[in-house]
């Protein structure tokens, strides 16, 4: 099982070794290209997902795509080493990347050996569902969204820790008929492209 698909509990930079050397081991880092979303200088928040690799590869290109505001040729993208799937509003990352063209790439992608990391509502949207936290949005909901689909046998709750979010958990648990993985804002869920669990890093 090859580690492939990277969930981070909490927002850049990543602050465990551990997680950068699993992500950068079995290849060299050439090119990241990063999915987010637009909000208010969005570009200089940027820098903090790709600082780690960047002290580790001076040469590296990176690209950051807005799938709200741009259409983009998935094919000018298929060279990646590393996919980033940015932190932020979550139900605005559900509406702009839940969607049949960027699994298409997201798997295309995972066969191809990239690796693929989400932060926060980007990790959220991985998953076939999704479960999104009364912390997370104005109207204080627990609710459950339909997800990417690249594992179903769980859902995960994102800054477990600073949302303090058990409680929520443990009712959202009762409305899907799998576990919820708790990840606090420094975790890390670490699977192969089949969605099979290799580690959680805490």
């Amino acid at each position: 099982m090859e580690a492939q698909i990277f969930l981070m509990g909490g927002n850049p930079p990543i602050k465990n070794h551990t997680i950068v050397n699993k992500i950068v081991s079995s290849r060299k880092i050439e090119r990241i290209v990063i999915f987010t979303v637009y909000r208010e200088n969005w570009e200089p928040y940027m820098k903090k997902y790709t600082e780690v690799f960047q002290s580790q590869f001076p040469n590296l290109n990176t690209d950051y795509l807005l799938l709200d505001t741009e259409q983009i040729d998935f094919d000018s993208y298929l060279d990646a080493d590393v996919i980033i799937i940015g932190g932020g509003n979550t139900e605005k990352y559900l509406a702009t990347y839940v969607n049949q063209q960027f699994k298409n790439y997201i798997d295309r992608m995972l066969n191809k050996g990239a690796k693929v990391m989400g932060f926060s509502a980007g990790a959220l949207l991985i998953g076939e569902k999704v479960y999104v936290s009364p912390n997370d949005h104005s109207d204080h909901q627990i609710k459950i969204k339909n997800g990417l689909g690249l594992f179903s046998q769980f859902l995960i709750s994102v800054h477990y820790d600073s949302w303090n979010d058990k409680a929520n958990k443990d009712i959202a648990e009762g409305l899907v008929d799998v576990p919820i993985i708790p990840l606090n804002d420094h975790s890390c869920l670490v699977f192969d492209k089949l969605g099979n669990i290799i580690e959680k890093i805490d």
